[in-house]
């Protein structure tokens, strides 16, 4: 990463890869937060056999907001950038909870069943972010997914960027193949 590149003049593809690398760190706390703004009753929890809801509701919408923000940093709309933001901070929270208060999921219910609706959630918001990012830079979907494709910005370059990578990828994948089975496993 070259820190004499201001974050308005890179590519409209380099510039949507680092928004979203910032927002998955940032995202992090957002989980925190809202599982804490939960245990202290200031947001009410999804259920009680599911303490840990909030925070995946959470970080989706910080993720959301934090992306929406450094859009419209990158193409000067910060008010309209602002709105995006604060709806896809409420959106998956909003939606997990009317889909827990329509369906009264059991103590055992499955992760598909659990996150559901944030997933959902999660993904359109962060396709209508991308196609609002498209249309602002005057691009195609196709072109602007060229330039996410080809982009080399942020990318480890030294051996030990590499292996730091490969390091957490590799323990990252293991952690959510035992999350995923221990899931399925019956009880």
């Amino acid at each position: 990463m070259n820190p004499s590149i201001s974050f308005r003049e890179l590519s409209a593809g380099s510039a949507w890869n680092e928004s979203v690398r910032r927002a998955m760190a940032i995202s992090i706390i957002g989980y925190f937060v809202t599982n804490l703004l939960a245990n202290f009753g200031v947001i009410p929890q999804l259920g009680q056999s599911f303490d840990f809801m909030p925070g995946v509701c959470g970080a989706a919408g910080v993720f959301s907001m934090v992306v929406s923000l450094l859009i419209a940093q990158y193409h000067r709309r910060l008010p309209q950038g602002l709105a995006i933001g604060l709806a896809g901070l409420i959106l998956p929270y909003f939606v997990t909870w009317f889909w827990f208060r329509t369906t009264n999921p059991s103590a055992s219910a499955g992760l598909l069943q659990l996150y559901l609706p944030t997933v959902v959630v999660a993904m359109g918001t962060f396709v209508a972010l991308m196609l609002w990012h498209a249309r602002l830079s005057n691009l195609t979907v196709n072109s602007l997914g060229g330039q996410l494709a080809n982009d080399e910005y942020g990318k480890p370059k030294g051996s030990w960027e590499k292996a730091t990578y490969w390091t957490f990828l590799v323990v990252g994948s293991v952690l959510i193949l035992f999350l995923g089975l221990s899931s399925v496993r019956p009880h």
